[in-house]
């Protein structure tokens, strides 16, 4: 139900101004306090400002069972995030020599049999231009390797011409995930290890094999239509070149640091990696697995993940060296939301905060609160849940829409971000208004 972008609105907030006394490391932990409130957001931030004031703490807790607190050195999962390593790990090995960014796959893939192996270039993986899908039917539960995983990719028919336009593939990053150990004679984790984490001293980075044991790393969790859960660290458990890597906010802005001081990278690869090579938005741009956004004459560098269970984003402030690093261990934080609000209060602008008033108090609901039954198809149609149900749950004192924290105004039920969904109760019945259409469910009674 919710598709988050940058510069989304919060729409149902508080305006909190700053008094002019206020230090700027105040307004950061008065904003983020703020998401922990309303949201119950869980992990580390660590701001950097154009005047080099920096600023990092921790929130939430690592392990709810033991209850055993975040801290800065608390690692995380970063998932997509993982995509700028192996973007670098490319640009080393043509650096080196070993790979042509234009050359076809197939050059250094030569087991792929498909039509379009000899079209597809290095360039189109890591720019997501090379027309494969986002995903290529890698499932949670499966530990395959990067030769497995080809194997699926090479299955699919593509979505454009190589080059065409851009669209975000994961399908696109196994292949590079391959060519890398292809052309390095190494495994991913060695190659990663050896050429970026080792020599920046990235004490807290690591990346994840199979099931096995990180120490200090946060547990992810989520709300689901089960309530609160613990959720997989990384979104499958085989190679995984797109998301298998765990870090915080001080080793990624370490990572940003190496790169600019060309510790791993010559300039001129630094320069391509950064390149605005293809449009994505009316203000975006892509370079090698980062994006670059303008906001009015201001550039910045962007790189985001999402797992079951945790959230990640950095950015960096091109002009003044300004960064903002948040990675979380919990699912259902609006983390753009989070960073939108940083980036305001490190430039000097209003902040709209969110505000507990505006929550919808589960004391109101407890008559409703339970499972209920709709129509499938009217369902996905207008709110793409592919199920017939929805439950209605009360988890740390708020109010959830399966996994959607609710607002209430006006008696109407609403989810905190938008007043395009509302929800009002006629007996047993929900109803579900979502942009003038009306879909109904009746509550499920349990037998006992």
């Amino acid at each position: 139900m919710r598709e988050f972008i940058i510069i989304a609105i919060f729409l149902t907030s508080l305006n909190i101004g700053f008094c002019q006394d206020t230090s700027m490391n105040e307004k950061l932990n008065l904003t983020i306090e703020a998401y922990e409130k309303v949201f119950g957001f869980s992990g580390t931030v660590k701001v950097i400002t154009d005047n080099n004031n920096t600023f990092e703490k921790s929130y939430g807790l690592a392990n709810r069972s033991f209850k055993i607190k975040n801290t800065p050195n608390t690692r995380f999962s970063i998932n997509s995030i993982s995509k700028t390593f192996t973007a670098t790990a490319i640009l080393i090995l043509i650096e080196d020599g070993r790979i042509d960014i234009e050359a076809p796959v197939a050059r250094y893939l030569p087991n792929l049999e498909t039509n379009w192996a000899d079209n597809i270039t290095v360039h189109h993986l890591l720019t997501h231009t090379s027309g494969l899908s986002r995903e290529s039917g890698v499932q949670p539960h499966d530990e395959l390797t990067f030769q497995e995983q080809v194997e699926l990719v090479e299955k699919q028919t593509l979505l454009f011409t190589p080059g065409e336009r851009y669209e975000y593939s994961n399908a696109g990053i196994i292949l590079l995930g391959a060519i890398i150990e292809n052309v390095s004679g190494m495994s991913y984790q060695a190659f990663i290890n050896e050429n970026i984490i080792q020599p920046l001293n990235l004490n807290n980075t690591g990346y994840y094999r199979g099931r096995n044991v990180v120490s200090n790393l946060a547990v992810p969790y989520r709300i689901s239509s089960n309530g609160l859960e613990f959720a997989q660290r990384s979104k499958h458990y085989g190679d995984n070149a797109g998301g298998g890597l765990y870090s915080n906010p001080s080793d990624l802005f370490k990572f940003v640091q190496g790169l600019e001081d060309y510790r791993i990278l010559s300039k001129k690869y630094v320069d391509m990696m950064f390149k605005a090579h293809v449009q994505s938005g009316e203000n975006d741009f892509e370079g090698y697995t980062w994006s670059i956004k303008y906001f009015g004459d201001k550039k910045i560098y962007f790189a985001a993940g999402s797992g079951y269970g945790s959230k990640s984003v950095i950015i960096r402030m091109a002009e003044s060296g300004g960064f903002i690093g948040i990675t979380s261990n919990w699912g259902n934080t609006p983390i753009l939301q989070l960073l939108r609000d940083l980036y305001l209060a490190i430039t000097n602008k209003d902040v709209v905060l969110p505000s507990e008033n505006k929550l919808a108090n589960p004391n109101s609901y407890k008559r409703q609160i339970g499972t209920y039954i709709f129509d499938k198809k009217e369902l996905t149609k207008h709110l793409g849940i592919k199920r017939a149900k929805i439950v209605l749950h009360e988890v740390d004192g708020r109010l959830f829409l399966d996994d959607e924290l609710l607002a209430e105004e006006a008696n109407l039920l609403m989810l905190t971000y938008t007043n395009e969904l509302k929800i009002k109760f006629n007996g047993d019945k929900m109803i579900i208004n979502m942009n003038d259409n009306t879909i109904e469910g009746v509550k499920r009674h349990r037998i006992n």
